[in-house]
């Protein structure tokens, strides 16, 4: 795959690897810009099954400098493969919005993270005060908006805003190797599964169950499926072609 200003992508084995190399640890409009275009490229992709999101030096992103005209954040969001967030340093402001429009995030022991934009006297502005009450609660989320309350890696995990904690040395064969594991799963039934478990924080429980049966008829008619359903017989791995 090509690379974008201030962002390097490499797709490896169904994988692709989106690096940024924030000026001073901080999201820009030119970061924001170069990151709708990655997704863009990947939504294109027939190949790329999981996306690996992670930062160069020493802190994942400490907020914003300006945004622009377009929404990096909102366009991760967007992608239909899974995306996994590998976290070190300061996760703040903003870096903490792009952590939460990811689907897995894992953190090295020494991250901190936190939502300060109101001692700045500025609000979240990316989906923060959304999609952070409904991953720790509304009442957990409102210490950490209105407070700028900033936690540990480990107060993260036992919250529910990191999904492991991992020593950093090993943080990213942690994570690399989690994206090797889903990378051999079925694309369609990971698109599926991604688009019930996001509706799920918005759906009434019996439209939820609702959306679940069709997208599980949905993909019983797809050649993973057949190819799922014949290795299980055979006792071999599964070759799934994303179809």
């Amino acid at each position: 795959m090509a690379r974008v200003q201030s962002l390097r992508i490499r797709e490896q084995r169904g994988i692709a690897t989106l690096e940024m190399n924030l000026s001073a640890g901080l999201f820009d409009a030119d970061m924001h810009a170069d990151l709708v275009a990655a997704v863009e490229e990947i939504q294109l992709s027939d190949d790329i099954r999981v996306v690996v999101l992670r930062s160069r030096g020493r802190n994942f992103c400490e907020g914003s400098v300006s945004d622009g005209p377009h929404d990096g954040i909102a366009a991760l969001a967007s992608l239909r493969v899974p995306v996994i967030a590998s976290l070190q340093g300061k996760v703040f402001d903003e870096g903490l919005e792009l952590a939460l429009a990811c689907d897995l995030r894992f953190a090295a022991s020494g991250a901190r993270l936190g939502m300060t934009q109101l001692s700045r006297g500025i609000l979240p502005s990316h989906g923060g005060t959304q999609r952070l009450p409904r991953l720790i609660g509304r009442g957990r989320a409102t210490r950490m908006v209105l407070l700028s309350e900033v936690l540990s890696a480990r107060q993260a995990e036992k919250s529910g805003l990191i999904h492991q904690v991992e020593e950093g040395a090993q943080l990213n064969r942690k994570v690399m190797a989690v994206a090797r594991s889903m990378a051999t799963r079925s694309p369609v039934a990971q698109k599926l599964a991604k688009e019930a478990l996001l509706a799920s924080g918005d759906l009434p429980l019996a439209e939820g169950l609702r959306l679940e049966g069709d997208l599980y008829v949905l993909s019983q008619s797809t050649a993973d499926r057949d190819e799922g359903l014949t290795s299980f017989r055979e006792k071999r791995r599964p070759k799934f072609i994303g179809r």
